[in-house]
């Protein structure tokens, strides 16, 4: 899992970076979705271009940047593949979530291996934690453990067992005390290797777990008394929806920029007619570039909202995040829409199941499926909150 020692990179730096590694990830979605994993000089080259630590504390060699440039890479990396996208993200934010624990954790993590990162199993029903002595014994089986085949650690929640009810924890897991099932073969996001990942008695001690409250609201965490950067202290949950929005976002995006291009250019198979004069098409790209601008409109300004509510220490109020959650899951709902209308203007050629476009389209629907972004889920909980009416118990935002 070494890797050589990778840049410190500016915000521009990164952008620019993800430009010039566009063209190969587009060369390896296919390849990418067959291995269902991203390819291993995929990997290597988010190391060395820097962007697999960019996240990171510069205490430990990491670029320490921040969330809006989180958006750009992605938005970048969507054009080519999605899967490699999904799996970058969520190896890079892990990184800003390691930095948010005590210091001795972070230690643990990055002496040895400085370049170390970090997949994910956050259900917590799905882990059980016991008290022991200096710690915890953890077990557990955590679905959906994207780009674990690059992680040489887990950060998983579990249940702590203690008289009365349990309480909710997270916890730093190295390898090898974790190993993947091997079991994600799914339609989209095929190559993001989401696959089941299993502990069994794995002691963790007490500096390398976190409580999910503290977690949660991210104002708190020890690891943001250690870094200067406001990124440390951002609100950790309602970060999470913002960062996986992103994905969706940039596929609608994409498709719908390389849509208008194609229109512009093509004649009708069986008339020859220029489809850009073509009313029906003009209506329906008019509506797919509105959907995508007013998902990526309201996402920078709730994005820009919560990065000044934490730079200005205030914290973010209940009913911003759940607003911000509700917007999310209402904007993915718009990116779907885009990404239909793109389909439907498409015609047969998008059916081509080696085209980019039906990878597009699968990957977004994919991506839409995450809790986070389900408008079924979402929109209640801000339901609830504007008529008044209390949380369920134990409700973390």
């Amino acid at each position: 899992m070494n890797h050589p020692p990778s840049p410190i990179i500016s915000a521009a730096e990164a952008i620019e970076a993800a430009r010039r590694l566009t063209p190969k990830l587009a060369q390896r979605a296919a390849a990418c979705e067959a291995a269902r994993r991203c390819p291993g000089e995929t990997i290597a080259e988010l190391y060395s271009s820097g962007l697999m630590r960019m996240m990171q504390p510069r205490m430990f060699g990491g670029s320490e940047l921040g969330a809006d440039v989180l958006l750009e890479v992605v938005l970048e990396m969507c054009k080519a593949c999605a899967s490699t996208a999904w799996v970058w993200l969520n190896l890079a934010t892990h990184s800003w979530n390691i930095g948010q624990f005590e210091l001795q954790a972070q230690h643990d993590v990055w002496d040895s291996e400085p370049g170390a990162v970090a997949a994910t199993g956050l259900a917590f029903p799905c882990g059980k934690a016991i008290p022991v002595a200096g710690g915890y014994r953890v077990s557990g089986k955590w679905p959906f453990g994207s780009g674990v085949d690059a992680a040489s650690w887990m950060l998983v929640g579990a249940l702590v067992e203690r008289s009365g009810p349990p309480e909710r924890r997270f916890f730093l897991v190295p390898q090898p005390q974790f190993r993947s099932l091997d079991d994600w073969r799914a339609y989209g996001l095929a190559g993001s290797g989401s696959h089941t990942v299993e502990v069994e008695d794995a002691f963790v001690p007490e500096h390398r777990t976190l409580a999910a409250e503290v977690f949660a609201e991210g104002s708190n965490v020890p690891g943001g008394r250690v870094h200067a950067s406001p990124l440390y202290r951002l609100p950790t949950f309602a970060m999470f929806g913002f960062a996986l929005g992103m994905v969706p976002l940039g596929l609608a995006r994409a498709a719908a920029a390389e849509m208008a291009d194609t229109l512009r250019k093509r004649a009708g198979t069986y008339t020859g007619a220029r489809l850009a004069e073509m009313a029906p098409l003009q209506l329906r790209l008019a509506e797919t570039l509105a959907a995508v601008d007013f998902f990526e409109t309201q996402f920078r300004a709730d994005l820009a909202q919560m990065v000044a509510q934490t730079e200005a220490g205030a914290g973010s109020p209940r009913g911003d995040k759940l607003r911000w959650k509700r917007n999310l899951a209402w904007g993915t709902r718009l990116a779907k829409q885009a990404m239909d209308n793109v389909m439907a203007m498409s015609g047969a050629g998008g059916l081509n199941a080696e085209g980019h476009l039906q990878r597009q389209f699968r990957d977004l629907n994919a991506g839409a499926s995450h809790i986070a972004l389900t408008w079924d889920v979402q929109a209640p909980m801000f339901g609830q909150e504007v008529l008044g009416l209390p949380p369920p118990p134990g409700f973390l935002v």
